[in-house]
């Protein structure tokens, strides 16, 4: 074997072993890839805003506690049960509840399991909607099902969805959604056989087709970090025929509040 033949051998072995590495590095560590859960709070850390609200510690069937804050609006309808981004409810985000509860609706912003002040950690897929589904349980101690709206945003939507599609809610929105978590690791990872990986699918476009309540799907046309195009749009079809996509002009992925024509919208929508 010439010298060259040998350098080209060992060279290969070295780009299959380093391959094989990034893709075991990746299957172990989708928790850390796809959750941002680096920004922890201290119990007595105190949350600053500037509407009343109060704090709920919801406890999982493992007795870990998952934290999020309720705020309270006037003659209340009922509640708008909102899951968050990838970085949680955190101080560093800003909270505007008033655009909501102005609606009529109290609402409840959850931190995922390890955001924030929640307790424990992310580890699989089954337990994530173990958790949601406990949050559900809770509060339909509190509101009739059919007044609870439950509201997904960008990472939160999956979960939001994979509920929506087990329950009985009055509503589903699903903001800036993705068309399922895996694909959504496909285009950052392109290099990697995610299918083969994947431990965490949320499979927005399966959930949607068992969702029995109206659905809206809302996303910006101008969003980067989740393109309309490759997830709202997607979407659509597997919409029933009163279900609504509304797509914003020029808006992001981020400062929806700032959008008058969101807030039309909401007013529209929520009632």
């Amino acid at each position: 074997m010439s010298k060259f033949k040998k350098i080209l051998k060992w060279v290969l072995i070295l780009v299959l072993v380093l391959y094989v590495s990034l893709c075991c590095f990746y299957y172990f560590s989708q928790e850390k890839v796809l959750f941002n859960t680096s920004v922890k709070l201290k119990h007595e850390h105190v949350f600053k805003f500037s509407e009343p609200f109060e704090e709920r510690y919801i406890p999982m069937p493992d007795k870990k506690k998952l934290n999020g804050v309720l705020f309270k609006a006037k003659e209340s309808k009922g509640l708008i049960l909102w899951f968050p981004g990838g970085r949680g409810m955190i101080d560093s985000i800003g909270v505007d509840s008033k655009p909501y509860t102005d609606l009529k609706y109290d609402l409840f912003i959850l931190n995922f399991r390890g955001y924030g002040k929640s307790e424990g950690e992310i580890s699989s897929e089954k337990q994530f909607k173990q958790d949601m589904q406990s949050v559900y349980d809770y509060f339909k101690k509190e509101y009739q099902e059919k007044n609870i709206i439950l509201f997904g945003y960008s990472a939160g939507t999956g979960p939001a969805a994979s509920i929506a599609a087990s329950n009985n809610p009055k509503m589903l929105i699903l903001q800036a959604p993705y068309y399922s978590m895996e694909n959504e690791a496909q285009r950052a990872f392109f290099y990697l056989p995610i299918p083969l990986l994947s431990r965490y699918e949320f499979p927005i476009y399966s959930y949607l087709q068992k969702t029995k309540c109206p659905i809206v799907l809302i996303h910006g046309d101008n969003d980067k970090k989740i393109p309309a195009k490759t997830s709202s749009y997607r979407l659509k079809e597997f919409l029933k025929p009163t279900d609504q996509l509304i797509i914003l002009k020029g808006q992001g992925h981020n400062y929806y509040l700032e959008n008058a024509a969101y807030l039309h919208e909401l007013s529209r929508i929520i009632k």
